[in-house]
């Protein structure tokens, strides 16, 4: 029988295992490891020229995160930001040609970690997977549980 606790470790377990397989190889073609860097990119070669807030939510990043990413991808030369013609305070992220360039190395290091996961798992066992998982991540979203401040 399944404790609670297991499902919890095994997530841990799987990011961790994650974080160490691509780790290595974004360090290699140059992007910070843990800032998004990567995931930025790859959402810009798919989504190219939205506004911040769009690519916050579609890469699951807070803004303030975000703000400090793009900074750095800006000053290494992988990105821009336009003037949003619809709207005279906002901007628009765009790919530069290396920026895209350097997308292209993230998607293959991407390629090979899905790759990996797949090893070895039918497409119905991957289904039921992505089912189950959709459902703990709604579950923490839309959990609003808070400690009780005399409890702790």
């Amino acid at each position: 029988m399944i404790k609670h606790e297991q499902v919890r470790r095994l997530l841990v377990r799987a990011e961790r295992a994650r974080k160490h397989l691509m780790q290595p190889h974004f360090t290699r073609i140059g992007l910070t490891f843990g800032q998004g860097h990567a995931r930025i990119l790859d959402v810009l070669m798919t989504r190219d020229h939205i506004t911040q807030k769009e690519l916050s939510d579609l890469c699951h990043m807070d803004v303030t995160t975000m703000s400090r990413s793009l900074d750095r991808l800006e000053e290494s030369g992988y990105l821009v930001r336009e003037k949003d013609p619809g709207c005279r305070r906002s901007y628009l992220i765009c790919l530069t040609k290396e920026g895209f360039a350097e997308a292209q190395k993230v998607r293959q290091v991407l390629k090979m970690v899905d790759d990996v996961i797949w090893e070895g798992l039918e497409q119905d066992e991957m289904e039921a997977f992505c089912a189950v998982m959709e459902k703990i991540c709604e579950n923490l979203e839309q959990c609003d549980f808070k400690f009780d401040e005399k409890e702790t």
